[in-house]
């Protein structure tokens, strides 16, 4: 749309206007065509407006303008079908996250610790809400996605089905495709946090303590933006967080007999993830290891 909204021609405005009502019919699968839906729309007072003034409105003003026609484009899809399709599309698309009125799906073992991951402040994690990329403000708590993808791990493939669909979380309930608004309203939920799922004399809550503050999400991420800018010491500043990550995660392993599977949820993603989330790689110098900002093209690739 940036391109109509510089040029400010109606003509195409009107054309831009009908593939966006085209495409969103298509992805919540409405049973209705643009051809049923398009006469009411462009006889509504937004687009009417939109298409009379839209040649002498400011850039600014017109894309708040062509906001408003998309609300009221997504009204008037979503009501030709207020029920769920079974199509299993909001469940490849991520995996839910955990508030704290999850809590008795936990207790009834519906849902396990090898079923979750922890997502850490300052994390980079996907948003189901804006369906982009955001810096996570502070601890989530996820179900696992299947391997290679942002598909939940309770998404039976084959029957688009959920094998948890009676107890599933608060997010799959209120994820209703045709009806956005009610995704909204979990702004006002608590999320969940680990310390939540523990109990208070735990012997693993001080392990847990010990990592947040010396793998702080916040310290590595500063320390991999003054690699980025040639800094030579942050490279060390990285490696003491990353070795201390994979030490902890050995002992765990071989002391406690707690696997990877388990350990993502008691201490997050290991650090070498986190490290290529944020644009850098580990490589061997003649040093030892160091840590080397990817390609452009290598970032896009992690992030997708």
């Amino acid at each position: 749309m940036e391109k109509q909204l510089k040029k400010g021609k109606s003509d195409e405005v009107e054309a831009e206007s009908k593939k966006s009502l085209e495409r969103l019919l298509k992805e919540i699968h409405a049973p209705a065509s643009l051809d049923d839906l398009w006469p009411g729309i462009q006889a509504g007072s937004v687009f009417q407006d939109l298409v009379r003034n839209w040649p002498s409105w400011g850039e600014p003003y017109r894309e708040r303008r062509w906001e408003a026609l998309c609300r009221e484009m997504e009204k008037v899809a979503y009501a030709t079908r207020p029920y769920c399709l079974r199509c299993g599309d909001c469940c490849r698309q991520g995996s839910p996250t955990l508030y704290v009125e999850d809590r008795p799906i936990l207790r009834k073992g519906i849902i396990t610790r090898l079923d979750l991951l922890t997502l850490r402040a300052g994390e980079i994690g996907f948003s189901n809400a804006t369906q982009d990329l955001v810096l996570l403000p502070e601890e989530r708590i996820k179900v696992k996605e299947k391997p290679g993808g942002r598909e939940c791990l309770f998404l039976e493939s084959e029957t688009n089905g959920c094998s948890i669909y009676e107890d599933r979380p608060l997010q799959c309930r209120a994820m209703e495709c045709w009806n956005p608004d009610n995704f909204n309203d979990l702004n006002s939920q608590i999320f969940l946090s680990r310390k939540e799922l523990l109990n208070p004399d735990d012997p693993l809550i001080p392990i847990i303590e010990s990592h947040t503050r010396r793998c702080a999400v916040s310290d590595l991420q500063e320390a991999l933006s003054r690699i980025k800018k040639g800094f030579a010491a942050a490279q060390d500043e990285a490696l003491d967080i990353l070795f201390y990550d994979q030490h902890l995660r050995e002992y765990l392993n071989q002391e406690q007999g707690i696997g990877p599977e388990s350990q993502v949820f008691l201490i997050g993603r290991p650090i070498s993830d986190l490290i290529l989330s944020f644009g850098l790689h580990i490589a061997d110098s003649d040093n030892g290891i160091t840590l080397v900002q990817n390609s452009q093209t290598q970032h896009e690739a992690i992030e997708s």
